[in-house]
């Protein structure tokens, strides 16, 4: 009985180890740092969109011009945000239409949130780094909520494997010394 729970332990080790065997999704892949992006060329992930607002918005509260907290901005990112935020500001610094503008930067995830933060205070001249501010915090909450819903799946996605592995332990110390006691001395 040892050997048929010794290997079943090794089999749903091996299952739950053996990367190209575990298509279940209850190991979850290796993410390269950002360091390590860049040396094998991979595309960046973009910014922190929600950073991204805090910084703007602390720019505009301490009283710079949307366009040069636009380039302030993309003087600290890095990849395709970065040419695309340089040239939004180089449009807006001379004078482009600010639907234009943004046209020019090109679309992508980072740029899209940011245009669309910042439409309001553009078209009215109002401050919005309340506004940018709010989104920020919108941005984290919805994340937290996203990632405590991960957490609750995960719970759920733990258990067989959990169950695999104790099973057999709670058999092997609990269950066989029980029945070895209850045989006859002979």
């Amino acid at each position: 009985m040892i050997p048929v729970l010794t290997g079943a332990l090794l089999f749903g080790a091996v299952l739950l180890l053996w990367p190209g065997l575990s298509g279940s999704g209850f190991i979850p892949a290796k993410r390269a740092s950002g360091a390590e992006r860049r040396r094998r060329g991979d595309e960046e992930a973009p910014e922190d969109p929600a950073l991204q607002l805090d910084l703007l918005g602390a720019m505009l509260a301490a009283g710079q011009s949307l366009p040069s907290a636009v380039a302030a901005l993309a003087a600290s990112t890095h990849g395709p945000q970065q040419s695309a935020l340089q040239r939004v500001a180089s449009a807006l610094l001379l004078g482009v239409d600010w639907q234009e503008a943004w046209a020019v930067g090109g679309r992508g995830p980072g740029t899209d949130l940011l245009r669309d933060s910042l439409r309001f205070g553009a078209a009215t001249g109002a401050p919005s780094a309340a506004v940018l501010f709010a989104q920020a915090d919108q941005l984290r909450r919805r994340r937290r909520q996203e990632d405590q819903q991960r957490a609750a799946a995960l719970g759920t996605k733990l258990v067989l494997p959990l169950g695999l592995c104790a099973l057999p332990s709670f058999i092997a110390l609990g269950v066989v010394p029980v029945l070895v006691a209850l045989v006859p001395r002979l």
